[in-house]
């Protein structure tokens, strides 16, 4: 199945999470939040969202300074 990252296709196995695909893709999950369709998905919740075929997710990386 196809999943968009910040408009980049992957392709990932069906039933993969949401936590695996960030792992695969060697991202740290240190000051970063990331929507599924627009919806931010709490860290806590992210071993248990599994991913579904056309899903678009945002990664956003936090940045600090004034």
């Amino acid at each position: 199945m196809i999943i968009k990252l910040n408009d980049k296709p992957y392709e990932v196995i069906e039933g993969t999470s949401l936590s695996v695909f960030l792992d695969e893709l060697n991202i740290s999950k240190e000051g970063i939040a990331i929507a599924i369709e627009y919806k931010v998905i709490p860290k806590s919740e992210w071993k248990d969202a599994i991913l579904i075929d056309q899903q678009e997710l945002m990664l956003i990386h936090a940045v600090s300074g004034g």
